[in-house]
């Protein structure tokens, strides 16, 4: 995630993760990003909070108002 962000000449803390691994979560929480949403494909919203999302959705369409 930090050399993606690196790549699009955005810092980390400046950008939002939209994960639905928990290990992307985690990356994404170590990474220092400014927001982790996990996506709950299965995993549990418990286990993703864990990890260090700061909110859970079961489906993107949640994250468009």
């Amino acid at each position: 995630f930090r050399y993606a962000a690196h790549r699009l000449g955005v810092y980390p803390a400046g950008c939002v993760v939209v994960e639905d691994a928990l290990s992307g979560v985690r990356a994404g929480a170590a990474g220092g990003f400014a927001r982790i949403v996990g996506v709950d494909r299965g995993v549990g919203r418990d286990a993703l909070l864990e990890a260090g999302a700061d909110e859970v959705v079961t489906d993107l369409a949640e994250l468009v108002p």
